[in-house]
């Protein structure tokens, strides 16, 4: 995780200076590397072929010390089955209440893919928007989402949650290898990281398939004890 601390902090600076049906859409905006890109938001009217099936929805509470108090909340995991047969992952956080004020971005780090498609959902659960996203130019899938309002404060409060943001890909299998934190305003402050769900290259046995092989091994070792 050191690496992915380094390459954050790497671009703090320039970041400164510059049913399980899920009818998604996914008019995605292309990511520049070492570029800020303002997130348009789409609807499930845009792209209405790439509906798919929820196979993941993970939820993963968070906590970190921040503006004098502490900042705690949710963040919704979702892997989605496209009927094209392709992987989108999806994101949604919830801050409590009782958080000490708001949160100013959310940073994934290990979330390798072709191409960086993301947006957010106009016509999903939430009630803000991901303003922008950042592609760190650097190995390894660093992207941070940021919320702010036109007035450049951080606008995903206590008591507020955002909308789903997600990654359209081209991914035919998944794993959860990648990892994520989130920070106050300024990022002076950040969460510990936790892991999430990233594209791969070789299929994630199911679990019916991962308890047959245990069950295999496990007969195994025992065959083995009695040979001897």
């Amino acid at each position: 995780m050191k690496g992915f601390a380094k390459n954050w902090q790497r671009g703090l600076a320039a970041a400164f200076a510059g049913s399980l049906l899920w009818s998604q859409a996914s008019q995605a905006d292309l990511l520049i590397p070492d570029t800020f890109v303002d997130l348009s938001g789409t609807t499930s009217a845009n792209e209405p072929w790439l509906a798919g099936t929820i196979v993941e929805d993970v939820m993963t509470a968070f906590s970190f010390s921040a503006y004098g108090g502490t900042v705690s909340g949710t963040v919704q995991n979702r892997v989605v089955l496209a009927d094209d047969g392709t992987y989108d992952f999806y994101w949604r956080v919830f801050n409590d209440e009782s958080s000490a004020g708001a949160i100013y971005s959310w940073r994934i780090g290990g979330f390798v893919t072709d191409s960086y498609n993301a947006n957010y959902r106009i016509d999903g659960l939430g009630d803000i928007a991901p303003s922008s996203a950042y592609l760190f130019g650097v190995d390894g899938g660093y992207v941070n989402f940021y919320f702010l309002n036109d007035a450049g404060a951080p606008s995903l409060g206590a008591g507020l949650s955002s909308n789903f943001f997600f990654f359209d890909t081209d991914a035919t299998y998944y794993d959860s290898s990648a990892f994520y934190d989130l920070t106050n305003y300024g990022q002076t402050e950040i969460s510990d990281a936790y892991t999430t769900f990233t594209p791969a290259d070789v299929p994630v046995p199911e679990p019916t398939t991962l308890l047959l092989l245990l069950g295999g091994l496990f007969g195994a070792s025992r065959w083995q004890r009695r040979q001897r």
